[in-house]
């Protein structure tokens, strides 16, 4: 839009936004934002759907526009626990209910700018936040080319935490994005002198309780330096022990950390956005570094990220036995009580193994399940395809078998649902929140196997309630292992999202080992658990991943929601890593 020259003087009012506004907001987002809006997110916004939003209107403007959009604001309010920033608030763990604004999405008409409306804006979601008891923050991502936009929210006194690289995909280019965050309620992030000296002491003990091992058992090898695999993440997640934390009062500003790179002498830290001070760190490795054990000790300490996503998954071999193959019908058991979302995602995600989203959305989904479909030409049974179809759904809303899934309730449930024993047709038991599932804690979150010798099933435990910690990671914190930052569901529903990843380990382990004689590790684990196609990958969903973190995921710039799968109905997921056979490694999407 041409800058022009008022012929009134302009009044400036501000208003939630209103259906009619539909036209216009869809034409300002389209003018002033390379990133394309679906109309889904329009028709939310209008319609207050999960999301509240300001308009600006110019109210001395002459010919019936009066009340027309010259600007724009939409927030969306998300639980804090399941943000990316969730980590890096004070928050009361035993308050699940705390809160965060997130804004989507800010705008201004070019002839209006640098009048304040932006600014009036931000503060209408900042009061808005305020009002919420709940609300710790509000917090924004902004492309790092927009100078103007970050010289405004510095000036409003949001503080810049982190710089996610790669963090948007604008016509085939990425760009960088910083991370901004306003704090209320009194909301601060979480760090004290003594937390900070309680962090640092716990990491070295671990860390030396790593070294001591690795030392008594390498003693008479020569020490050398560790590798670090080049990662480059679309979305640059870190765990805590990766970032190094300044404090200034009680505001923790977390600088972000640079990839390690192979045989270079500096590790850079990255810029660090604080007070409106741009500083940058970096350590220098000279001559003078310790040598012989305490070299090894030095780096140990100095690299465990690099050391981690060195781990290698052991090898998937083929024993001979049938796989699933040809045409295969799932029936879908809701086993209590579902939501609308939880259907139509996993509905979706079905769809998806044989969608194509066209060449303007990559990756698919579909690729993931090509991977599995390369299975039976590695087994020696051809390449045909393996297409899935959901035949039949049925709903068991009285809990008939009880709420414990243990071998008689699976036996039970299936029973009510005649499948004639065909092994083309697989019964899928998808089980409410309120259902337990025996070993769910025990990273068990789904399972398949064969009942009467001929009837393959499928069990996915909801981790909504029970154990979230151990199965609904990357959307919750871990229960155990390092401290990790969280991804938003894709689809806006932890317990959907997180029972997708599970249903598509179950999934593609059912195929490629369903009678126990197909794919899988020659020797099982300490726990005496089948290492199979999927479960060989634990905790992979992108390359570059190691323990804490999924590796290179995107981020859905109207959701915040991490993916790395297009699918079918405009949706997103985020799929887990599955062994590749013709390579003999882990396998991504990203």
């Amino acid at each position: 839009m041409a800058k022009q020259n008022f012929s009134h003087h302009p009044t400036i009012c501000y208003r939630p936004i209103q259906p009619c506004d539909l036209e216009i907001l869809e034409r300002i987002h389209a003018d002033i934002f390379p990133i394309r809006y679906e109309s889904e997110f329009f028709q939310s916004v209008v319609h207050e759907r999960d999301i509240v939003s300001w308009a600006a209107v110019d109210r001395s403007q002459p010919n019936g526009h009066s009340d027309e959009l010259i600007g724009f604001v939409t927030a969306r309010i998300v639980l804090a626990k399941e943000t990316e920033i969730g980590d890096l608030l004070r928050y009361d763990p035993s308050k699940p209910d705390q809160t965060l604004v997130y804004i989507l999405t800010l705008g201004v008409v070019e002839s209006y700018r640098n009048l304040g409306i932006a600014r009036s804006l931000i503060r209408q979601v900042i009061k808005y936040a305020s009002s919420v008891p709940a609300c710790r923050a509000v917090y924004l991502h902004v492309i790092s080319y927009n100078v103007p936009a970050i010289h405004l929210y510095k000036k409003m006194s949001f503080k810049c935490i982190r710089r996610l690289q790669d963090f948007y995909l604008i016509n085939g280019q990425h760009y960088d994005s910083f991370l901004f965050v306003y704090y209320v309620n009194g909301g601060r992030s979480p760090c004290s002198p003594l937390e900070l000296l309680i962090a640092v002491v716990s990491y070295m003990t671990s860390g030396l309780k790593s070294v001591a091992a690795r030392i008594r058992k390498n003693e008479e090898k020569t020490a050398k330096w560790p590798k670090c695999k080049e990662t480059q993440s679309l979305m640059s997640i870190q765990t805590k022990r990766n970032l190094t934390t300044e404090c200034t009062g009680y505001e923790c500003v977390v600088p972000t950390a640079c990839p390690c790179k192979q045989s270079s002498h500096k590790l850079e830290a990255g810029c660090v956005e604080a007070n409106g001070i741009e500083r940058q760190q970096t350590l220098r490795m000279t001559s003078s570094l310790p040598t012989g054990p305490l070299l090894s000790l030095y780096f140990l300490l100095l690299f465990p990220a690099c050391l981690a996503a060195d781990k290698v998954a052991a090898s998937i071999t083929y024993h001979g036995g049938p796989l699933l193959t040809g045409n295969l019908n799932l029936t879908l058991i809701w086993y209590g009580q579902f939501g609308r979302v939880h259907k139509n995602v996993i509905r979706a995600f079905v769809e998806s193994l044989h969608y194509n989203a066209g060449a303007n959305f990559q990756p698919q989904v579909s690729s993931w399940w090509n991977v599995i479909e390369s299975y039976q030409e590695v087994a020696g049974k051809g390449g045909s395809p393996i297409n899935i179809n959901v035949v039949k759904q049925v709903a068991d809303l009285k809990y008939s078998a009880g709420k414990v899934v243990t071998g008689e309730f699976i036996q039970n449930v299936l029973q009510k649902v005649n499948t004639g024993g065909d092994s083309s047709t697989i019964p899928v038991i998808l089980t409410a929140r309120d259902v337990k599932m025996q070993g769910l804690c025990f990273t068990k979150c789904s399972q398949h196997g064969m009942l009467g010798g001929a009837q393959p099933y499928i069990v996915v435990g909801n981790p909504e309630s029970e154990c979230p910690g151990s199965c609904a990671w990357p959307f919750q914190k871990p229960d155990k292992g390092p401290l990790s930052i969280t991804l938003n569901p894709p689809n806006g529903n932890l317990g959907a999202d997180a029972m997708v990843i599970a249903f598509a380990r179950a999934l593609a382990e059912a195929v490629t080992n369903p009678y126990k004689t197909g794919f899988y590790q020659d020797k099982s684990d300490k726990a005496n658990k089948t290492v199979e196609a999927a479960s060989a990958c634990w905790g992979i969903f992108g390359s570059g991943a190691f323990d804490g973190y999924t590796g290179k995921v995107r981020v859905d710039p109207d959701t915040g929601g991490g993916f790395n799968g297009h699918g079918s109905r405009g949706r997103k997921f985020l799929i887990p890593a599955v062994w590749n056979p013709k390579t003999n490694s882990c396998w991504t999407l990203l």
